[in-house]
């Protein structure tokens, strides 16, 4: 009880419960970050989404309407215009002033389409070129346009789609008409395609174009990984680490994605999470104070108070509490302790001094008991020898009678040896026979090792006293069983007696009258030695359940004893009464 106590305190103690608050303070603290780290972070990669989106689809307009301008340039130049037909006229003449019209209007929209790089018409039948250049452009670059012109008019006709090729050392977003031997370009370098107002506002995202074959031809804005010209980019958008938007140019023929960081989007946040774990590390230090606080002024005191309190619990009655608390509060518990301890000494010695005159004043009547039962029973017994004229038997009688005397007049009530018990039992079955010659086999089974296991003294000589008054009978030959021997109770080692006989077995009122826990005697005096030994055992050992009886089948009662390696209680041992 005890031990379930102190274990049940410990389960509630405020030492642990702290801790355990503590512990559920810091868990909670941590998933509120955790919470608004993720939130935050999902918040601004939304945001940042968003606004890539919003910037690609101006950027994209922007591009588109490049396209287009540059669309209505080429229409322009090709439907419905005399001098364009005229390049072809077999006069020379007619095609040089049909060319000089076509520069005319070429520069005339070149003048508000600055991005242009060059216009170039060529022509297969006559071999002649017409272009319009920029001002920037290098000799080399305009020979190469003029040979490429060439030689798609010689293709004869060819579908005119928008498309990013490369001539010379220069990639271009080109679209070209090729019909009846003439071909008509328009070419935008890469670079100038790319370059407008809305790039100075991409700096927190990398947008590549591409063709339709998904090849990287140009880039703008930061860039947060490296690409290859003229290559499809091999790597996914979730090995770079950044997140992906896409929007098409000239029917799909053109493709512009935008790249978002995941470093970007952490960029973001960095300040905002520097503020909370400032905040964060300030209710850490104050957390760390606080604890230690309370340990210091609550947790350790209330520590020694609780160990005090075991040490109280484990018997030490001397212990007092002698640290010194700076707290009132703890003052005055340390000082009601220990006047608390000073008061329950006293009274603990009165009442371990009256406990004890109790216990010996019962164990003395307990002995009284025992004494008187075994002399009434010599004496029945000589009365009855006397009557039936049998001197010789009666002078036998009474020398084993006087040995059984000296064994059982050592003063006080205190443990032999198993041997010795058994000794004076068979003296007994000796002084017995002559009473009732032939009535009475018994039989002693003891294992060698527990010979010497102390046990009170008379409880087996009380049983086989009541065998030979209830069970035996002249007409009927009863067996008498003993056994002893080691055994194994709830973990204890135990000596282990059992004393049995074939008789009739105890009556019900007589089992019912040894269960009862009330400390009575019976109204006839009867079978008072059985509950003697049985009171005896609890008071020597402090425990009860060590002697019990009880009927076997089919006929006969078993005594048993469970008599534990040393007695509690027991008197010392008087020397012995010389009966001479």
């Amino acid at each position: 009880m005890r031990h379930n106590m102190k274990k049940k305190n410990k389960n509630k103690s405020l030492v642990s419960q702290t801790i355990h608050m503590f512990v559920i303070q810091s868990a909670l603290l941590g998933i509120v970050i955790v919470t608004y780290i993720c939130v935050s972070y999902y918040t601004v990669l939304e945001n940042m989404q968003t606004s890539s989106r919003n910037l690609l689809q101006l950027y994209g307009k922007e591009l588109e309407n490049k396209l287009e301008n540059a669309d209505m340039l080429l229409e322009r130049l090709i439907y419905k215009n005399n001098d364009y037909d005229m390049l072809q006229s077999e006069k020379e003449s007619e095609r040089y002033y049909a060319s000089i019209e076509i520069k005319k209007i070429i520069q005339e929209q070149i003048t508000y389409d600055q991005y242009v790089d060059a216009v170039v018409i060529g022509d297969s039948t006559y071999g002649s070129c017409l272009d319009y250049e920029n001002s920037d452009m290098a000799y080399q670059e305009r020979e190469d346009l003029r040979q490429y012109a060439l030689e798609r008019a010689k293709e004869g006709s060819a579908k005119a789609e928008w498309m990013i090729v490369r001539i010379g050392l220069q990639n271009y977003v080109s679209k070209m008409y090729v019909w009846q031997g003439r071909s008509a370009g328009i070419f935008i370098s890469v670079d100038h395609f790319m370059d407008n107002v809305t790039k100075k506002n991409l700096q927190k995202i990398f947008i590549l174009l591409k063709d339709e074959q998904q090849k990287v031809w140009g880039g703008c804005g930061k860039q947060e990984f490296t690409c290859e010209i003229g290559k499809e980019l091999q790597a996914t958008p979730q090995s770079l680490g950044v997140y992906k938007n896409d929007y098409t140019l000239a029917d799909g023929k053109l493709q512009l994605s935008a790249y978002v960081s995941k470093s970007q989007v952490v960029g973001q946040i960095r300040w905002n999470m520097i503020l909370v774990l400032f905040v964060i590390l300030i209710l850490a230090g104050f957390s760390v104070f606080f604890i230690n606080f309370l340990r210091r002024e609550m947790l350790a005191p209330m520590g020694h108070m609780q160990r005090s309190m075991e040490q109280m619990q484990t018997g030490n009655r001397e212990y007092r509490i002698t640290k010194e608390f700076e707290s009132n509060e703890f003052i005055v518990l340390k000082d009601a302790f220990n006047r608390l301890m000073d008061e329950i000494m006293k009274l603990k010695i009165q009442s371990y001094e009256k406990q004890i005159d109790l216990q010996e004043t019962e164990l003395k009547c307990i002995k009284l008991q025992i004494r008187p039962h075994f002399f009434l029973n010599a004496m029945t017994t000589i009365s009855s020898l006397s009557q039936q004229g049998k001197n010789k038997e009666i002078e036998s009688y009474i020398s084993a009678l006087s040995k059984n005397i000296r064994y059982m007049f050592r003063a006080g009530l205190h443990t032999v040896s198993l041997q010795e018990e058994v000794t004076h039992v068979e003296n007994y079955f000796e002084m017995q026979e002559l009473k009732y010659p032939g009535c009475v086999f018994y039989y002693i089974d003891i294992n060698p090792e527990v010979r010497e296991w102390k046990i009170p003294q008379m409880i087996i000589h009380t049983i086989i006293e009541n065998e030979y008054k209830y069970a035996v009978n002249i007409n009927q030959m009863l067996t008498i069983l003993i056994k002893a021997s080691k055994a194994d109770v709830n973990g204890e080692e135990m000596l282990y007696v059992e004393v049995e006989d074939d008789g009739a077995g105890y009556p019900k009122e007589v089992l019912q009258f040894f269960e009862n826990q009330e400390n009575t005697i019976s109204k006839t005096g009867e079978r008072v030695g059985l509950k003697s030994v049985k009171r005896m055992m609890e008071l020597m050992y402090e425990r009860e359940g060590l002697f019990t009886i009880s009927n076997i089948e089919p006929h006969g009662c078993k005594n048993t004893f469970r008599i534990p390696a040393h007695a509690v209680q027991e008197m010392k041992e008087q020397k012995q009464i010389k009966m001479d």
